[in-house]
């Protein structure tokens, strides 16, 4: 069995509050909707639709973070332990130390030996996982899962972004920047991840209503190292690629950097998260757009799911997290966020 570790992580108060300006107040809409941003009284709306709550009973919950070094997860890690605090609930955050999926199986049959009151689960592998669920069901600890759908066993509810048509409002609005003619670069994430087959779904489903539009789609496993070496080579081989989609945002930063280096200021770059260094680039035109995902929505609302749940209540099965796409035209909406302190 793996141990358990009890995260920190290096956020201040001002952090995190500044962040939830970025996530929240800056706006959300449904991914098939590409308008502008909704205003803050609608995201308000959104973030509080089911909190904050107050825990009945001194819940104890475990937190499966699976990329404790990933800004959107880092995010979505600070809303939830802000949200836990105000329940008045103890929130332990389990993170793998590999990308290994029987490493958080074990961690997740841990988890149930611990007698955990409640699990929320971010999960590496939609599949690999679901021994670990079912672990949690046959000791009847509830489990809510955040941002991927797993392949079986039974949850309390799924808190996520529309993924296949936030993707698709992606698509299209590449097919508008290249005038619906040209070849595509798709870097999709990891396609053992149901988050990963959904935005390549999505953005191949837009992309393919454009006959004159050639979509080449490589995997990055969602690293930036892994962006690199496949835009490089396509770039190499294939050099009229006339725009790329980035599945999150460090292969999308993975991209801009070969791009930049091969001076190719031609090329449509849109990425997917609107973490703080992609919004930028978006506001310096480095990115043409950014899908934005609201990963504080996820946190907060999975942990007030989680504790009514507990407190006896019925909530719903899904929840879409909302998305917004950004552009230049609205950016300014979107900047001003905290980072992570080192």
């Amino acid at each position: 069995m793996t141990p358990m570790v009890r995260m920190r992580h290096a956020w201040s108060a001002v952090s995190v509050v500044l962040l939830f300006a970025l996530t929240l107040g800056a706006g959300a809409v449904r991914g098939q909707d590409a308008s502008p941003a909704a205003s803050p009284a609608s995201v308000e709306e959104r973030l509080n639709q089911f909190g904050p709550v107050e825990a009945s009973e001194e819940y104890r919950i475990a937190f499966m973070q699976p990329y404790p070094n990933l800004t959107f997860w880092q995010i979505l890690q600070a809303a939830l332990e802000e949200r836990a605090a105000a329940a008045g609930v103890e929130v332990d955050v389990i993170a793998l130390s590999s990308g290994d999926v029987s490493e958080q199986v074990s961690q997740m049959e841990d988890a149930v030996t611990q007698g955990y009151d409640g699990i929320i689960l971010g999960t590496i592998d939609a599949a690999g996982i679901v021994p670990g669920i079912e672990a949690a069901n046959e000791a009847d600890i509830p489990v809510l899962a955040v941002d991927t759908a797993p392949a079986g066993g039974e949850l309390v509810s799924l808190v996520q972004t529309d993924n296949v048509a936030a993707a698709g409002v992606a698509g299209a609005f590449i097919a508008e920047q290249i005038d619906g003619s040209g070849k595509v670069l798709n870097l999709q994430g990891d396609l053992a991840n149901q988050t990963g087959q959904a935005r390549s779904e999505g953005v191949e489903a837009a992309l393919a209503e454009f006959p004159e539009i050639e979509v080449i789609s490589q995997t990055t496993n969602w690293q930036q190292d892994q962006a690199v070496a496949v835009t490089e080579n396509v770039l190499t081989s294939d050099p009229e690629i006339a725009a790329i989609f980035a599945a999150s945002d460090d292969p999308a930063l993975g991209a801009l950097q070969v791009i930049e280096e091969a001076g190719r200021d031609d090329i449509v770059l849109v990425g997917f998260d609107a973490n703080p260094e992609a919004v930028q680039a978006v506001a310096s035109g480095r990115f043409a757009g950014e899908i934005a995902q609201f990963p504080a929505v996820m946190g907060a609302v999975g942990v007030d799911l989680l504790v009514r749940h507990l407190n006896g209540e019925e909530v719903p099965e899904l929840v879409d997290s909302g998305s917004a796409l950004i552009t230049q035209e609205n950016v300014d909406q979107f900047l001003g966020a905290a980072t992570p302190e080192a």
